[in-house]
């Protein structure tokens, strides 16, 4: 399988340095924080679905007593994440295919990254590959874009910097499918040159109605669903706590 982001991975974090991404990943900490007070859960091992580059599983890995697995299918991205820490245990899975020996008290999968799953089907088995890492009582922590997002996306283009390079994105939609393909055009800064690098990733969104299905099939108590972002007054990303049942 090609890895759609071998051309792009030494320059992800200069992205990630985005204000707005940054308030992101500050909310889905908050978010695992909170879910553990509320629901009392002692964290061993958390596993950090579709961890890119880490900045979503390094965090973690301060916590005290906290035994960190970060996983991904991309083997550039996953070099990058190596250089940054040793503290993370970094493996390369498909979600499909998932599987962790050690039983985690806490799975999460951020940046939208289950939108990139296009096949329902692939969807529920990623749901209960998840629900057979996780220890009864766990907690699976995820965010979706939902169609409002990826339909207000339609059309529009952006322009942003990311360090010294340029990013020129856009998207479209496909309302029969309920997909959406979103371009990236990379400018890398070469001293006074430019290097141009092409990206393309796909994203589906899933009816919230579907999602809660796919999670109880598989073995989970939705415990709450809060929207992060809004467009035109509607839902754009919605964050999922769901919980592995006790059996």
């Amino acid at each position: 399988m090609t890895d759609q982001y071998s051309t792009i991975a030494p320059f992800y974090d200069q992205m990630a340095a985005d204000p707005g991404l940054q308030a992101f990943y500050r909310e889905w900490r908050r978010a695992l924080r909170e879910a553990v007070r509320e629901h009392r859960v002692k964290i061993r091992v958390l596993v950090d679905l579709a961890c890119g580059t880490g900045n979503t599983a390094i965090p973690w890995a301060r916590s005290p007593g906290w035994n960190v697995i970060g996983i991904d299918s991309s083997p550039a991205m996953l070099r990058q994440a190596r250089k940054k820490s040793s503290a993370v245990s970094w493996r390369r899975q498909d979600l499909a295919g998932l599987y962790v020996a050690a039983r985690a008290d806490a799975v999460t999968c951020h940046g939208d990254a289950l939108n990139h799953v296009l096949d329902p089907r692939t969807l529920q088995r990623v749901f209960v590959n998840v629900a057979s890492v996780l220890r009864p009582g766990g907690l699976f922590l995820f965010d979706l874009s939902t169609a409002g997002m990826l339909r207000w996306l339609n059309g529009r283009e952006k322009m942003l910097r990311a360090g010294p390079h340029t990013i020129v994105a856009t998207n479209e939609y496909n309302a029969k499918s309920g997909i959406a393909t979103f371009h990236q055009t990379w400018f890398v800064a070469r001293g006074r040159l430019f290097e141009k690098r092409e990206v393309t990733v796909r994203e589906r969104a899933y009816p919230d109605a579907e999602v809660r299905r796919m999670l109880r099939v598989a073995g989970f108590r939705v415990a709450s669903v809060r929207t992060q972002r809004e467009v035109d007054g509607r839902p754009a990303r919605l964050l999922y706590t769901a919980i592995a049942a006790r059996r």
